[in-house]
């Protein structure tokens, strides 16, 4: 569960984020080869696209932030639903680039420092705290993608694969 505090210190540290956006991303994939160095192998050599995916992404994430607790009742876009884009994203992980569950502790490790170093004293225990939950749920939703089959999952899934 997700604090208002918690999303708040989310947005918070992604505005100190975004305009070191491409630096964060070069530190983020850096710790994780740096972590799991077998895990380039699932990566282009030109990681300029898969960097500004994770960006996009990232964004996509702290925007939901802001997303009320009454518009659950609201009829979202599947492209604009969290939750079904990270299904997705989890399916593909699987499917097509064949990323192992156990992978998921190495990104979190890795998105964490990257905050850490990026933000400095900014990176709070609050801060860090935030970015791990949403992270942790992030992941859990991901990996539930891996189950997600089904003619009527999967009709959603395709729409967001593109």
């Amino acid at each position: 569960m997700l604090t208002e505090a918690h999303k708040q210190a989310i947005r918070r540290s992604w505005q100190l984020v975004e305009p070191i956006g491409e630096t964060a991303a070069d530190l983020f994939y850096k710790r994780l080869f740096e972590l799991a160095p077998a895990y380039r192998r699932l990566f282009p050599d030109d990681l300029a696209p898969q960097k500004r995916k994770l960006l996009a992404m990232l964004k996509f994430i702290v925007r939901a932030m802001d997303w009320s607790d009454d518009a659950w009742r609201d009829t979202v876009d599947v492209d604009e639903d969290l939750f079904l884009v990270v299904l997705a994203l989890g399916r593909r992980h699987v499917d097509l680039y064949h990323v192992p569950d156990a992978s998921y502790d190495a990104v979190g490790a890795a998105l964490l420092w990257t905050l850490d170093y990026g933000l400095g004293e900014a990176f709070t225990t609050e801060t860090r705290d935030a970015w791990a939950r949403v992270y942790g749920l992030l992941a859990q939703t991901m990996k539930m993608g891996r189950c997600a089959r089904g003619e009527g999952s999967a009709t959603a899934l395709r729409a967001n694969d593109g």
